[in-house]
Order: structure tokens, then C-alpha cells, then sequence
């Protein structure tokens, strides 16, 4: 095992608004306000690549980002949900996971790139919907931050670091699709 690197943002997690945690993994909000339910999982080891991992890790990782994907569709109903995992700036295996909207600032390109010109335009009505509908998103965090501790904790355990069984992954998912 990797040990933490004092120089690394997301071995530190200092300011992180955690949704979940056990010795593995944890879940964040990732606090951006264009788009209020980007959730980030992060692997609690310090490590680059998700081949560093064994299969059974790699398979708890994803499982944890398939979770947020299946929440994230309950909960917002996104016209898209983008996971990506990059590690370019921040070289230690985390993953995005978001909720896009047809009326947000970027879609349909990627967050990080250039916004959409009619997004930017103040008082326009792309502007208005845009601002409307991350309003409305943010209304919903709570119960969504909710969500993601009632379903990881039976799956991921509450410390030790647990990884879940994948028959009690995928009942679980098609229980959120099915709520």
C-alpha cells in the first residue's frame, strides 16, 4: 500500500464535505456552484492508476460510482451523467460523477471546458433557467446526501474499510432504478 502523500489535496481532504467514509473510500460533495450535486469518489490510498488496485478494490470503486451514478439519476433526473477519471492535476485515483442538464452553462460539452455563450449572457433566458435549475438541484442535496449514507453504509460498512459483495451492489441498483 501506498502511504499518504503530505503534498497530495485528496490525501489531505482538508474542507471536504463528506458524504461517506470508511477506510477505503470516501464520498465528497465536490462544492462546485454551477453544479451543485457533483460528487466525487476518492480512493483513501494514494495511488495514480485503477490497475494499482486489485480486483476486488477496482470492483468496490466502481461500485461506489455506479451507486452515486444510480442516486444521482433518482434523485435529478439529469438529461446525462458524466464520470470521468483523470488524475492529470491531482495524480491519486478519484472519480467524477455528474448530473448534466440540457440548460446548463457548459452541456453538452465537458464541465471544464468553455461555457456556452447564451449561458453566460446575464438576464437571458438560458441565464434565468440555468440559475433556475441549479437552484432546484441544490434544493434536493439533502436528500441526496442522505441517500448516498442510507446506501453505502449496509454495502460499505460504517470504518473498516469493507468492500461490498456485487449480488447486494446490483440488487441495489436495480432497487434506486426501481424507486
Amino acid at each position: 500500500m501506498m502511504p499518504a502523500n503530505a503534498d497530495c489535496p485528496l490525501c489531505n481532504g482538508h474542507g471536504e464535505t463528506v458524504l461517506y467514509r470508511n477506510a477505503f473510500l470516501r464520498v465528497i460533495n465536490a462544492q462546485d456552484p454551477d453544479y451543485p450535486a457533483f460528487t466525487r469518489v476518492i480512493l483513501n490510498r494514494h495511488v495514480q492508476e485503477m490497475t494499482d488496485l486489485n480486483q476486488a478494490e477496482r470492483h468496490g470503486l466502481m461500485s461506489a460510482v455506479y451507486l452515486v451514478e444510480a442516486l444521482q439519476r433518482r434523485h435529478f433526473q439529469p438529461a446525462k451523467i458524466n464520470l470521468a477519471q483523470f488524475g492529470n492535476m491531482v495524480p491519486h485515483l478519484h472519480w467524477h460523477i455528474i448530473p448534466r442538464f440540457a440548460d446548463d452553462r457548459h452541456f453538452p460539452n465537458p464541465v471544464w471546458g468553455m461555457p456556452r455563450e447564451e449561458a453566460c449572457v446575464p438576464d437571458s433566458d438560458e441565464a434565468r433557467d440555468c440559475v433556475s435549475r441549479v437552484a432546484h438541484v441544490a434544493q434536493q442535496l439533502p436528500a441526496y446526501h442522505q441517500a448516498i449514507g442510507e446506501t453505502f453504509l449496509p454495502l460499505f460498512g460504517d470504518t473498516d474499510g469493507t468492500l461490498p459483495d456485487q449480488a447486494d451492489v446490483e440488487q441495489t441498483l436495480l432497487k434506486i432504478a426501481d424507486l
